[in-house]
């Protein structure tokens, strides 16, 4: 029974055996293709600030100022010259005050006197109050965001009229911002912020859209000084004393930044 087991067992790998070298003699059609020239490359993200690597091709430099003084809008052209597309954003540094000593009038009403000290920060205005928008630009202006305790709105323009404001974005072909983001209190910081050009330092402002590849949008600036000092109360405007500021001075840098988008 064995012997017969074990037979039946032989011929049967036998059998298997045949059928593998049997299926090599068989030819069936067929077609092959290659891909060839296969290549990974990495996408970039290369922001050019007014067609140049170095964001100082405006830079600003303002002396001299004095209550009244309007410095209009400063702008810069960001392109995308990458093959990504990206999100732009400018942060204002921190704004570093100095009184640079007192003169003999600021001494009357400013005690300080040193590094950091300085109030002319707290007095450039970088926007106005949107109850303050002239009435001839008030219909090309819708407000889309608001907080009169904080100092501050968002609006967009649909026409290249003067808001009075801020910074903000537009076309490189504009000479104002079509989306403006104003700041108008001044004065010390209180409760509800930090008021004036003071208030925008360390924080970021981003572009809403998406740059793409050759897309360009300009970012805009200003300040401006009222011809009468006033702080902001949190309910009302008190008048100061204009030498407050006599000879004080304010430094920032402008930070541009593109991020890639993730999908």
């Amino acid at each position: 029974m064995k012997n017969k087991r074990t037979l039946m067992l032989s011929v049967t790998a036998m059998f298997i055996a045949n059928l593998f070298v049997g299926a090599g003699t068989f030819t069936y059609f067929n077609d092959v293709e290659t891909s060839t020239g296969n290549t990974f490359t990495a996408g970039t993200l290369d922001l050019k600030v007014g067609g140049q690597d170095d964001p100082n091709v405006v830079n600003i430099t303002l002396s001299n100022m004095k209550p009244g003084d309007d410095t209009g809008y400063y702008k810069w052209v960001l392109k995308n010259v990458g093959t990504l597309p990206g999100k732009v954003s400018v942060t204002f540094s921190v704004i570093i005050n100095d009184d640079n000593g007192l003169t003999e009038p600021e001494s009357a009403c400013d005690t300080t006197g040193g590094a950091g000290e300085g109030e002319l920060g707290q007095y450039l205005k970088p926007g106005i109050h949107p109850d303050d928008i002239p009435d001839d630009v008030k219909p090309y202006v819708t407000i889309i965001a608001r907080n009169d305790e904080e100092g501050w709105y968002i609006a967009e323009v649909s026409a290249e009229v003067d808001t009075g404001g801020t910074i903000g974005w537009g076309p490189k072909g504009w000479s104002v911002p079509s989306i403006v983001i104003s700041q108008w209190q001044a004065g010390p910081p209180h409760p509800w912020g930090t008021p004036g050009l003071n208030g925008f330092g360390g924080k970021p402002y981003t572009y809403g859209p998406t740059l793409n590849p050759n897309d360009e949008i300009a970012f805009f600036f200003r300040v401006k000084m009222d011809n009468d000092l006033q702080r902001w109360d949190g309910t009302k405007w008190i008048d100061i004393d204009d030498n407050i500021i006599q000879g004080d001075s304010v430094e920032f840098n402008i930070t541009f930044r593109l991020d890639q988008v993730v999908p």
